[in-house]
């Protein structure tokens, strides 16, 4: 009985695949109607459903799937041609079919008769064959016919695809099409596996739990001096961390899964609009967690109706404005910075700003007054508040004020974030970052008076240490809230012991300025130490704290308290840090208020080399972390200097190439840690001097200096820019053979 639910399980899963499969077809069969590869592949998995249904004795199911496979033979043979009722049809069939497989799921049967509407309507679609054509001569199965042939000379493309396909039934396809399907799966059961979700849900909170107990033992053993039980934990940390990276990829999905369903949305909605829109799929083998991809689908299903809906215009508007009739709707998808980037872009009208603002004011979202003083962008950015709607009328589409504030909502529910951008009359661009994974998660863990905790890397972009002696100094107060002025502009501040209503904050003591990003802008939260970066396994909240917004979730720490994690977005919202931004920016320059955005383009980091005065930068971009590691860590692969670090083996670039001219008495070197496509690389360095914005650099492209990009002048002095992808690319061709255990 066992074995029989397994192989009805099987059978559900694969004939949801073949359907998906199926469906993409249709679709794409309309466009191109002579694309024989489609065909083939539509005729396959439809012939899969059907044979497998014998097996189980679903008699309706198999009698509804054997009209569509009729009509897919017909169009393989060359009889007839993929149009739009062919294509509404097909699509309504596959809907059907879906019902019957929801039905077999829920009670293990196909249940009610096939509807016959449905098939006489397939069939009906089907041509009929004269007495000859359907008992062909021997000359007909030797010459092909004539008729498909015509397209050869409009697609030539595809004619030479349909010369390798055979353009006739009479060489048994009924034989044929098993035998291709089984060496499919043969070699597919060769490198995979199925594996039940809620097994590896249960395997990464075992994970989880693991990597809590890791951190504990390290924590413990880092202060002891048994030199076994030290090398045991880091034994235990490698493997540790070798297991979780392994599971997580497990649990990893390419996105093009969420994008399957879309051109079968777009067709529908082509035909409600009575627009014309062609899909542009990019970046669709990116991966992220499978939880997170179910969670973003049905945000993205609201960004392409609302796209197709309010973007993109109609042939005869696209026609007047000088625009192809055809719309184009873009979907991509890559990874940014530790976080998967979504990205869904039209060529329609664009956003009316002035008309959003004027919708805000009506619905009292804004005062005039205040309407005055906001950016382009901040005008656009009220599309995402509940209940609010351009659209004139509502239809079963879109007016109702409900879509793009779900998007947001759900997007930031799993700790990602939404911007858009829009050109009147060149379209909209709405950009979502979204966390590879919400399971274990790199942070800084941070102190406030006695309590810990913890910062999301995503969100860091930086650390400002500050003396006591310079805080009064530093830190002013502008318009009743605390600023900073970094690099020559104002930062709004947010002080944690305010924030947590824990006291007012000491000025005797050194402070710690951690400048966070969230949602496009940038502020400092201000705390009384910063302890070290962990991989956090992310818990729940209890219900004490569970309406509290400034908290995503809690961690235990490796002395078996518990730290909370902060959600940077809703610390921002709820300390009125774009309120306080705003008038910044109208303080700094009040006659280009609305213009000038408070953020630097580029921001790099300013060092030194060597032991001269020479100093050079480095994108701040392509630094992961600053640390300071003692001379006696350092250890010898291949004749290349490396370090034990965090469970791996770091590799070591001196940045002069003297590391053999180090002083003998010299006890601490500064390394900055950067990713690469090779893994994690630390670059030495002599000195770490300041972090600089790129408006006060002029830069000369010189290019003859390997692993220097260009020569220009920061803060009065001569800079280079340092070239790392040149750099690592060089360093790895010279050692990367040596050493296979390097990062």
């Amino acid at each position: 009985m066992q074995e029989n639910d397994k192989a009805l399980q099987s059978f559900l899963i694969e004939s949801d695949e073949n359907l998906g499969q199926l469906e993409q077809d249709i679709v794409a069969l309309e466009r191109s109607p002579q694309d024989s590869e489609r065909i083939a592949s539509a005729f396959r998995a439809i012939h899969t459903i059907k044979g497998t249904c014998g097996f189980f004795g679903f008699t309706q199911l198999e009698t509804l799937s054997h009209a569509l496979e009729d009509i897919l033979g017909a169009m393989r043979d060359g009889d007839q041609h993929m149009d739009l009722p062919h294509a509404t049809a097909l699509l309504d069939g596959v809907d059907e079919i879906r019902v019957f497989l929801k039905r077999i799921h829920n009670d293990g049967k196909d249940g009610d008769p096939a509807p016959q509407a449905l098939i006489d309507r397939l069939h009906a679609l089907i041509p009929t064959r004269t007495e000859n054509e359907a008992a062909p001569s021997p000359s007909q199965i030797t010459q092909p016919p004539t008729e498909p042939a015509k397209p050869e000379h409009t697609k030539p493309a595809v004619t030479s695809e349909q010369n390798v396909m055979p353009t006739s039934d009479h060489s048994s396809p009924e034989k044929a099409e098993p035998e291709i399907t089984s060496q499919q799966q043969a070699g597919k059961s060769d490198t995979t596996v199925r594996v039940d979700v809620m097994l590896l849900d249960k395997l990464m909170n075992v994970v989880g739990e693991l990597v809590l107990t890791r951190n504990q033992l390290l924590q413990h053993t880092a202060n002891q001096n048994d030199a076994q039980l030290v090398n045991l934990s880091q034994r235990l940390n490698m493997v540790t961390s070798e297991l979780q990276e392994g599971l997580m990829q497990t649990r990893m999905q390419p996105i093009r899964n969420a994008w399957s369903t879309y051109p079968r949305l777009l067709l529908d909605l082509e035909r409600k609009t009575g627009k014309r829109v062609t899909p542009v799929l990019r970046g669709g083998d990116t991966e992220l967690d499978r939880s997170l991809l179910e969670a973003i689908r049905d945000p993205l299903i609201h960004l392409v109706r609302n796209a197709v809906d309010h973007g993109i215009e109609t042939p005869e508007h696209r026609r007047a404005r000088g625009k192809p009739e055809t719309g184009t709707l873009t979907m991509s998808a890559y990874h940014e910075s530790g976080n998967v980037t979504v990205e869904v872009s039209d060529d329609g009208a664009g956003l009316d700003s002035d008309k959003i603002i004027r919708r805000a004011m009506e619905a009292g979202l804004v005062r005039p007054e205040q309407a005055e003083q906001l950016t382009e962008q901040e005008k656009i950015r009220y599309i995402f508040e509940p209940g609010f709607s351009t659209a004139d009328t509502v239809s079963d589409l879109s007016g109702r004020g409900v879509g793009l504030d779900v998007v947001r909502t759900n997007v930031e529910r799993i700790g990602g974030s939404i911007d858009i951008k829009s050109l009147t009359g060149r379209g909209t661009t709405l950009k979502l970052k979204i966390p590879l994974t919400l399971a274990i998660v790199p942070a800084l863990i941070v102190r406030c008076l006695h309590q810990r905790f913890a910062i999301p890397q995503a969100n860091l972009m930086e650390v400002v240490y500050v003396e006591s002696d310079r805080l009064d100094k530093d830190i002013e107060t502008v318009h009743d809230a605390l600023v900073y002025r970094l690099r020559g502009r104002l930062l709004p501040l947010v002080d944690m012991r305010s924030l947590m209503q824990m006291g007012d904050r000491e000025t005797e003591k050194d402070q710690f300025i951690l400048v966070l990003t969230a949602d496009q802008q940038e502020f400092g939260l201000l705390v009384d130490d910063v302890r070290d970066t962990e991989e956090i396994v992310v818990k729940p909240l209890g219900k004490l704290l569970k309406d509290n917004p400034c908290f995503a979730g809690a961690t235990i720490m490796g002395d078996g308290r518990v730290a909370l994690i902060l959600d940077v977005k809703s610390t921002a919202d709820f300390a009125g840090v774009t309120r306080h931004e705003r008038k910044l920016r109208h303080q700094e320059n009040p006659l280009a208020a609305d213009t000038q955005p408070i953020r630097a383009a580029e921001n790099y980091l300013l060092v030194r080399p060597d032991g001269t005065s020479g100093r050079s930068a480095i994108s701040l971009s392509k630094v992961s972390r600053l640390e300071e590691i003692s001379t006696d860590r350092i250890e010898y692969s291949a004749g290349r200097e490396v370090i034990q670090y965090r469970g791996g083996i770091l590799p070591l670039i001196c940045l002069d190439n003297h590391h053999d001219n180090r002083p003998d008495d010299q006890d601490i070197v500064r390394i900055v840690v950067q990713p690469t496509e090779f893994g994690e690389v630390g670059l030495v360095v002599n000195d770490i001097i300041d972090i600089v914005s790129d408006d006060e650099a002029a830069m000369q492209q010189n290019g003859k200096t390997e692993g220097i990009l260009g020569t220009g002048i920061l803060q009065g002095r001569v800079t280079d820019f340092i070239d790392c992808d040149s750099l690592f690319k060089r360093f790895h061709g010279t050692h990367g053979n040596e050493d296979s255990n390097g990062s």
